[in-house]
């Protein structure tokens, strides 16, 4: 059969993504780079905010006005929002013909092989256990040229208020090291240059299946697959971040940066988000890791507009920004998710205000990422080649990347390209001068 394979949503979901089509393609289906050939579209949707779920049910749509053209094009849709919404996204959108969950991606065969074209039968994967190592190989479609995700673990045993993950993932399932490791070599092997570890909750991972805290050992078995660069992300504000601070200073092999989403710093939202720590607590925690790795890059990322935030709330968020001075920053609205324990909450800060206090925290913290990335001009880095150009000025550019950007949410290296340069993995650059607060201009020396 000729599928087109959509996937959307985040790196966890891409990774998915790639699972199945490994899955498809070993089960003789073929894929089409364009739906129009195809004689079904599955789409790996999400659904964990409003503004996703909007857009993937879109997407949805999109495909099912197809069907006015082609009655026999099979429309399967699996992922997040199949596994959150189940019986309601079959009916509001009854042109699809199949949909499995999280739980089970072989139930991805059944469906495309029992669903015809006169409705759906339901979620086949409903009530199945989650197989988190239920497909063995990867097709790399959707990973950058030289970086590829790797998943560490499924689902979380954390109950932030705001977060609907648990409720569609589950309680956190790790992978054992040596199936992690096993996965590793093979994309090793497929030329992966910089391999991002992902998942939930990376700090966590191990304390289910080992019974402590595992990370380190896990990094001990990746280094060995002589992969150059290994990147971490999704980290909890914990106490063994330190101590993993001191192992990333150790191994000029794991790149000296780390994403640790913060979500607010007032004691009192921090309490209601069902986490712990406040402004002060995570000051101490940032000093403590850049003494422990001098020059390491710090991402995180904050909800503004969490009920009952008030002005004095932002502003003590806004002050934080100032002091912790922090390289890379995302921030997000709150999304008021059905079936989480903030949906419950009073006093629901409008939506202007939100917006309001969106804008003046990314333009603070816009002044803040200039004066750090102006620092770093006249110094040297090694930096990964992404293989993607743009024009500026009439001028073609590299984009390429440094330790301490991660792909698609940081800053890129720009170096005036050529032919040669393109073939490179790796490419040894002078930082010239910024060209916004997120990418710089910089010079190739080697």
């Amino acid at each position: 059969m000729k599928i087109f394979f959509d996937a959307l949503g985040c790196s966890k979901a891409l990774v998915d993504a790639e699972k199945m089509c490994f899955l498809l393609e070993e089960n003789s289906h073929e894929l089409v780079s364009d739906p129009a050939e195809a004689q079904a579209i599955v789409i790996n949707t999400c659904g964990f905010i409003k503004k996703a779920k909007e857009e993937n049910i879109g997407a949805i749509l999109t495909y099912a006005e197809m069907k006015k053209t082609n009655p026999r094009l099979k429309i399967v849709v699996s992922g997040c929002l199949t596994e959150r919404y189940k019986k309601e996204l079959l009916d509001l959108i009854p042109e699809i013909d199949g949909a499995i969950g999280v739980r089970d991606p072989l139930k991805l065969l059944e469906t495309l092989g029992n669903n015809g074209p006169d409705g759906p039968s339901g979620l086949l994967d409903e009530g199945q256990q989650y197989k988190i190592e239920a497909i063995g190989g990867r097709r790399l479609y959707f990973s950058g040229l030289n970086y590829a995700y790797l998943k560490i673990s499924e689902g979380c045993s954390r109950s932030c208020s705001f977060c609907a993950i648990p409720g569609i993932r589950g309680i956190q399932q790790s992978r054992t090291v040596e199936d992690i490791v096993k996965e590793a070599a093979v994309l090793s092997e497929a030329g992966v240059r910089e391999l991002i570890i992902i998942s939930e909750d990376t700090m966590s991972y191990g304390k289910d299946l080992y019974k402590k805290f595992s990370l380190i050992t896990l990094l001990e078995e990746l280094l060995k697959t002589g992969i150059p660069w290994i990147r971490l992300m999704y980290l909890y504000p914990d106490r063994e971040l330190v101590k993993l601070a001191q192992f990333i200073a150790s191994n000029e092999r794991i790149c000296n940066y780390i994403d640790m989403p913060l979500q607010h710093v007032n004691k009192s939202i921090i309490s209601r988000m069902k986490r712990s720590g406040s402004s002060g607590d995570y000051l101490g925690l940032l000093k403590n890791i850049r003494e422990a790795s001098p020059g390491i890059r710090i991402r995180s990322s904050f909800i503004t507009g969490y009920p009952g935030e008030t002005q004095g709330d932002h502003e003590e968020l806004m002050s934080f920004l100032r002091e912790a001075a922090l390289d890379r920053v995302g921030f997000f609205e709150y999304s008021d998710e059905e079936n989480t324990s903030s949906f419950l909450e009073k006093n629901k800060v409008k939506a202007g205000v939100i917006k309001k206090r969106m804008g003046e925290l990314a333009a603070l913290q816009e002044i803040i990422s200039l004066e750090k990335i102006g620092a770093l001009e006249g110094s040297e880095m090694l930096c990964i080649n992404d293989g993607q150009v743009i024009e500026e000025n009439g001028i073609r550019h590299l984009l390429l990347r440094s330790e301490y950007d991660a792909p698609e949410i940081d800053g890129h290296i720009m170096v005036v390209s050529d032919s040669a340069l393109m073939e490179k993995d790796f490419i040894r650059v002078r930082i010239k001068n910024p060209y916004n607060a997120h990418d710089l201009f910089a010079e190739v020396i080697g």
